[in-house]
């Protein structure tokens, strides 16, 4: 009898231990890589291993045995997280705009938001909102016709400047969000109200040959200008918060989720620190559905409150609670903007096939970088730094080579988000410097046919978001969705960095596919060790969390090409909160 198949000193004798048997248990676990059983008391894992080995140290040592056997037929996984993902602002965006991307996806209900894939089905659809929001408009300048998803690449690079927008309406303010959260386009009414056409030239105003604003804003700072007038404005109250993220939570555990990571938590834009305090309230409600894991966004830390505390001495004391349901995890700051929107900073050798296009737009400097990493080293905390383009990897990489030659890696795992651009060399000194990519695999089935024809080329497309090297070089990266930007679904991810298929059907860049079983890796262990948790969550094994998801069948390398679409039974958080899809 295996007595290695369960832990008693974790075990109260007078409480019960509930079994889950499964076809087979998927540990991530590479000592004990399958079992046939998982033991769960009081939200831990006492036991993994052979059934009956466990049902009968249990029955031998008197503990009172519930057998769940309702996944007897299915296979169970370490509960998959996301570990990118802006939930709040998904949630917000669902409730409190209209919905314009090119693919459809799916509300918290089920319900089918419908993309849209032509330029004249768009006008046409804006057309129809202004005509359903017309009573509301009317109330005056701070009331904009508000929508979310676009992408003017996928449409063909499509002209949406404001004299298109002016066709829909010049009586009213219209903004398109774009998918990236990058860049917006607005009508001249939006311009006009926003005085953006007496600001002084910047490379995120964009202005036509004659200096005319032509209504593309890129980047937060110039964006802000518009949100202060009612662009992308939302319930972002404490209360309106609390619902984003019960909705957000709640498609995330639909789609396999037990664990999330909130990636920039109070972003600028939400008023003082509503964020977080939504998220707490949201918690103690109980209305999450999934385990939070919130991250600093670096220029609100004043911002924080927390137990009769503000700034830093908020976050650590919120940070060491310890609650298991609502974490906090790295400093979160950007080095630059996105591909599609030509805000990426790349290599000077490397600027964006469209004409009139340079090499995108660095919105930190390495001084600045420095500054943030010492300021968030010496507070404890890793960092999360977004860096689309291979100009800000090469960025953010010579700020922490500078920050180390001064003192060693003590156990920070700063991580590269998004790190969609970066070299063989740069792979090289992330491994060097304990430096780890989070890539945006997902980015490859949206945008790959639109990153040939207009961004980066054929070339550089081929190895975006380049997962074999990463893994190659020894670098336990992430996948992620970026939801707002692309739908929260571990699953679809790991297919993704599996397939590389674009939405044309093509594969790009076939050398850079991961194996099956490293891209489930990814989604379980990965995403709990770039998130600090690996000791809690991320596998299956005795006195972790009791997280599963459980689905119909093995994600074996004959899969591969369906791996997005094997259905997702249930999902178990804690051991006995559990969710049936």
């Amino acid at each position: 009898m295996n007595f290695k198949d369960l832990s008693l000193r974790l075990i109260d004798y007078d409480a019960e231990v509930t079994v889950f048997k499964a076809k087979k248990v998927i540990t991530m676990n590479n000592k004990h890589p399958q079992a046939e059983a998982v033991a769960v008391q009081n939200g831990i894992i006492v036991g993994v291993g052979d059934f009956s080995n466990i049902i009968q140290l249990l029955y031998i040592n008197k503990i009172k045995v519930i057998c769940n056997q309702q996944f007897s037929e299915h296979i169970i996984y370490p509960g998959f997280s996301e570990h990118h993902m802006h939930p709040q602002i998904l949630g917000s965006y669902l409730k409190h705009s209209h919905y314009i991307g090119y693919l459809d996806r799916v509300d918290e209900k089920g319900n089918i938001l419908p993309g849209i894939q032509s330029k004249g089905a768009l006008l046409a659809r804006l057309q129809v909102l202004i005509r359903q929001d017309n009573e509301r408009l009317e109330q005056g300048d701070a009331h904009w016709l508000n929508c979310w998803g676009l992408d003017p690449l996928l449409l063909g690079n499509v002209d949406l400047s404001c004299k298109i927008l002016d066709k829909i309406s010049d009586k009213y303010p219209i903004c398109l969000a774009h998918a990236s959260g990058h860049v917006i386009n607005i009508n001249s009414y939006a311009i006009d109200l926003c005085a953006y056409q007496v600001l002084a030239d910047d490379p995120n105003l964009e202005r036509d040959i004659k200096g005319v604003v032509t209504g593309t804003i890129a980047e937060m700072p110039m964006i802000q200008h518009a949100i202060l007038k009612g662009a992308m404005r939302m319930d972002y109250t404490i209360e309106g918060l609390v619902d984003a993220s019960r909705i957000a939570t709640k498609i995330a555990r639909i789609n396999g989720c037990t664990s999330i990571t909130d990636k920039g938590t109070n972003f600028p834009f939400i008023p003082k620190d509503n964020a977080s305090q939504g998220w707490i309230e949201a918690k103690e409600r109980g209305l999450l559905s999934t385990r939070v894991n919130m991250e600093v966004w670096y220029s609100t830390i004043e911002h924080w409150r927390y137990a009769g505390k503000t700034g830093w001495p908020a976050i650590h004391a919120l940070k060491n609670k310890k609650d298991n349901f609502l974490s906090v995890g790295n400093l979160k700051f950007i080095m630059d903007g996105s591909i599609q929107g030509f805000t990426a900073n790349m290599l000077p050798d490397q600027p964006y096939v469209t004409e009139h296009k340079k090499n995108g737009i660095l919105l930190m400097s390495c001084a600045q970088a420095i500054e943030q990493l010492k300021i968030s080293e010496t507070h404890g905390f890793s960092c999360s730094i977004h860096t689309n383009g291979n100009g800000a990897i090469e960025t953010a990489l010579l700020a922490i080579e500078n920050v180390r030659q001064a003192s060693s890696n003590i156990g920070f795992r700063h991580s590269l988000e998004h790190c969609q651009l970066a070299t063989e060399n740069q792979f090289y000194r992330m491994k060097k410097y304990d430096v780890t990519p989070n890539l945006f695999a997902n980015h490859i089935y949206f945008w790959g046919d639109v990153h040939v024809k207009y961004t980066v080329g054929e070339h550089i497309a081929r190895r975006m978001n380049a997962c074999r090297s990463a893994t190659d070089h020894g670098l336990l990266h992430g996948l992620h969705s970026d939801d707002m930007v692309t739908e929260v679904a571990p699953l679809f991810s790991a297919w993704c960095a599996v397939n590389r298929r674009t939405l044309s059907g093509r594969v790009l860049g076939e050398d850079q596919c991961l194996s099956v079983a490293e891209a489930m890796r990814v989604i379980t262990y990965n995403h709990a060790w770039l998130a600090h948790q690996d000791d809690v969550r991320g596998s299956i094994e005795i006195g972790k969390w009791a997280d599963f998801t459980i689905l119909e069948e093995e994600a074996t390398e004959d899969a591969a090409i369906y791996l997005k679409d094997i259905k997702i039974v249930a999902t178990v958080i804690n051991g006995d909160d559990i969710f049936i899809n």
